[in-house]
Order: structure tokens, then sequence, then C-alpha cells
């Protein structure tokens, strides 16, 4: 009974490295083609996709949530500024 419960457990921890692993390479290659895209004359919406790119890493790191909430911050004011809408 005990094995079974090892190859158990075992298994759920390859099974969550395993998708971690897949969640961050996605991360990655989304940053990199947004990254792509955002060099002028290539089509597509690069900073749209940079910033998807870092919702995915940021489930995994902090330093991808602090510069998502960071750019987050910098757009809304930007928005708010273009509207006229005073600052808080």
């Amino acid at each position: 009974m005990t094995d079974i419960l090892y190859v158990a457990r075992a298994m759920d921890w390859l099974i969550h490295h395993a998708k971690r692993v897949a969640r961050i390479t996605a991360g990655v290659v989304v940053v990199i083609a947004g990254i792509i895209m955002a060099i002028p004359g290539v089509p597509g919406p690069g900073l749209l996709v940079i910033f998807i790119g870092l919702s995915i890493l940021a489930v995994d790191f902090v330093w991808a949530h602090r510069l998502k909430t960071k750019i987050q911050e910098k757009t809304k004011n930007v928005v708010n500024k273009m509207r006229g809408k005073k600052q808080p």
C-alpha cells in the first residue's frame, strides 16, 4: 500500500513540474514573439502580446507580476491622461 502512495506522490510531483515547465516555456515564447512584433515593420500587436506573456510568467515569477502591474498602472495613467481625467 505504501508503494502505491509513493508512486502517486511521485506522479503528482512530476505532473506539477511538467506543467510548470510548459507554462514557463509558453510564457517565454509569447514574450519573445511580442518583442519581435514590437519591431517597426513587423505586423502584429507586439505590446499586447508581451503583456500576455508576462501574465503567463506572473504565475511562477514575482518579477513578472511586478512588471505586469507596473505596465498596467502606466497604461491606466496614460489612458486617463488622454481622456482628460484627473490622476488619483
